[in-house]
């Protein structure tokens, strides 16, 4: 490029550059900008590392994409290998509990049934030896027992009431995790409630239902609350000779077929759980009992039933497997 003078050779004013030619405001007169080729070949190249500058920034930004994206897809497939392997161990013990109850239901079941069968039949007539003749005293079972029986004994009433919400604090202490993306844990918020409770009758033996309702509360969202629904029974229940009412006091779970959520170890639906838990029951009579208000409501209601540390609970899903505890009532 040749300099050339920024004043107007003919009236010697200031010239300014326009569209590469140079005008003089003063005469009028332009003036056209003589380039040469080293010209043209500095503007090639000045627009050539341009353009490499650009291609340059967007690999960058196209190589950072991609790896974030490969990162937070690792990070998911990480939570769900280790939600998926979480579910098979849960899986893996329930299915040992369900070996062990029905191996137990075997070996338990034969001495049941030969007890029965000689007791409809007496021993001598399972033998063929005459039967002596003796004399029998009638005397009142001690199963028949009515709800009015029940709700007049206060102490009873308070003490299996007392026993029901001490079985959920203790079973029910931490939350209950779900496994879908993302991972949520669920407080009991409020206490446990008795919403319904049902005397069942048989000459058999009886049972005392409590049909319970407890609300969950997600870590995530104050707003989002789940409600469950649970049964827990008392058997044999029996009249003592003083007018009492007795039990052992042992509570255990009885949802029935077809309620049981793993999940929440309860049902989601309260009309089931009626359904399963007290009409499912057919040889039995059974009898609604209306309880005192006082004793329905949990007396830690107020307080919400949490475990803070989270990283050490480690939620087993244990099932009740309390065995039976008969009294023997003998006719002399």
């Amino acid at each position: 490029m040749r300099l050339q003078s920024l004043n107007c050779p003919n009236c010697g004013s200031l010239l300014r550059t326009a569209n590469d030619v140079q005008i003089c405001d003063s005469c009028g007169s332009t003036f056209k900008i003589d380039y040469d080729d080293s010209d043209v070949a500095y503007e090639r190249v000045s627009k050539e590392d341009e353009l490499n500058r650009q291609r340059f920034e967007h690999e960058k930004e196209m190589l950072e994409t991609q790896y974030r994206l490969q990162e937070e897809a690792r990070i998911r497939q990480a939570k769900y290998e280790k939600a998926e392997a979480r579910k098979k161990r849960i899986a893996g013990k329930i299915g040992a509990l369900i070996t062990l109850l029905i191996m137990g239901l075997i070996f338990l079941g034969i001495p049941v049934l030969l007890y029965r069968y000689i007791k409809g039949r007496s021993i001598a007539s399972a033998f063929n030896f005459p039967e002596a003749t003796t004399t029998t005293e009638t005397t009142v079972s001690p199963y028949l027992i009515s709800g009015s029986d029940l709700l007049s004994d206060s102490e009873f009433i308070e003490n299996a009431v007392a026993s029901v919400f001490s079985e959920i604090r203790i079973s029910r202490k931490g939350p209950v995790t779900t496994y879908d993306l993302p991972i949520t844990d669920w407080y009991m918020i409020g206490g446990p409630e008795i919403y319904d409770c049902y005397l069942l009758t048989s000459e058999d033996g009886n049972q005392l239902c409590f049909l319970i309702k407890m609300s969950y509360q997600s870590e995530r969202d104050e707003d989002d609350i789940q409600e469950v629904y649970d049964c827990l029974c008392f058997k044999n229940i029996t009249v003592g000779k003083n007018g009492k009412i007795a039990c052992d006091y042992s509570v255990f779970s009885d949802r029935g077929d077809g309620a049981n959520d793993w999940l929440w170890d309860a049902s989601l639906d309260s009309d089931q759980m009626y359904r399963t838990a007290i009409l499912a029951k057919s040889e039995f009579d059974r009898e609604k009992i209306n309880l005192p208000e006082s004793v329905l409501t949990s007396p830690d209601s107020e307080e919400d039933v949490t475990d803070e540390d989270d990283e050490s609970y480690d939620e087993d899903y244990d099932e009740d497997t309390d065995e039976d505890s008969e009294d023997d009532y003998e006719e002399d």
